[in-house]
Order: C-alpha cells, then structure tokens, then sequence
C-alpha cells in the first residue's frame, strides 16, 4: 500500500511542470514611445517581456517586463525600466483575439535632463540639471490584437497607454511575438 501511495505521489509531482504550463504564454516584442516625465518629453524605441496565464475562458493575467524609454541625447539621459501586472479580457475568433489590458506597473526612472525656466517638477537639482533616479506607480490600460500566424504563435499588435506618479505619461505602440505553450 505504501508503495503504491509513493508512485501516485510520485506520478503527481512529474505531472506539475505540464499543469503549470497548461494555458500559459509568453511574450516578446518591441515599439515606439513618447514619453513625458519631469521637466521634458522623450520619444525612443522600447521593449517588453512577459508571461500570462488563462485562468477564465475569456481572462488572463499577464505581468513581465517593460523598458518604457531609453533616451540618450546632448542635454538628455533617460531611462526608464518597469515591471507590470495585468489583466486582460478578450474576445477571440478564427483570426486572433481581442483583448484590453488593465493594470499597475512600477517603474525605476533614471537620468538627468536641463533644468526649464519652470525649475525641476520632479527630481533634484544639480548645477542646470534635473538629476532623476525615482521610483514611480502608474496604472496600465491598453488595447490590442493576437493574430493567429500558427498553431501556437500569433502576432501582437497593442496601443498602451501609462500614467503615474510625478506626471508620468507614456504612450507606446508596440509589435510582439506570442507563443502558447499548451
């Protein structure tokens, strides 16, 4: 009996990495931005990465990584790393699916920028620069489309736009590769 009990333990324990993969997906993409944060706005090319997870026929929760902007000019260094969590509902067909996301991201803004004649709205000042390295809250909504390319990838096209902290204000168009692993 005792042996019989340990193969069906064992036999549960192999068969987790499989349930924990059921309905799951990963995401990979880049876009553009423009940002307004502080004293200044910056537009430049950023970058995501994420896991869902289904957990309702039409639900998923999904949180990654997103690399809001990185915008290296004269008189400008920004940077600005986040990680997010979501939920997204969705209407699907034949051709993909239809979702809007709704959620919270915390970003790391770094950087420094010229001091404007309205001083640093966020930030402290050093010498004519607004010298950054904050932490930030914000919340997430966005809009997009999963187009079926194969049995298990499909194409995300999404507009996000995110708010916070210290007039955060970014808006990003982005084009990623999505990969079910069921």
């Amino acid at each position: 009996m005792k042996k019989l009990g340990l193969l069906a333990l064992t036999a549960g324990l192999l068969s987790l990495p499989v349930q924990a993969t059921d309905k799951m997906y990963g995401v990979v993409g880049s876009g553009y931005g423009d940002a307004e944060y502080g004293n200044g706005e910056v537009g430049s090319a950023n970058l995501f990465m994420g896991l869902g997870h289904q957990f309702a026929p039409k639900w998923y929760v999904e949180g990654g990584y997103k690399r809001l902007f990185d915008e290296t000019e004269d008189n400008t260094n920004l940077k600005a790393d986040s990680l997010y969590l979501a939920i997204l509902g969705k209407a699907a067909n034949q051709y993909g699916e239809l979702y809007y996301k709704l959620g919270v991201v915390s970003a790391d803004i770094s950087g420094k920028q010229v001091v404007t004649t309205e001083g640093c709205a966020a930030g402290e000042q050093s010498g004519v620069f607004c010298e950054y390295d904050d932490g930030v809250l914000g919340g997430l909504v966005g809009l997009g489309f999963d187009m079926n390319i194969a049995r298990n990838s499909m194409l995300r096209f999404e507009y996000e736009y995110i708010g916070g902290e210290d007039d955060l204000s970014v808006s990003q168009f982005n084009i990623g590769f999505r990969y079910n692993f069921n």
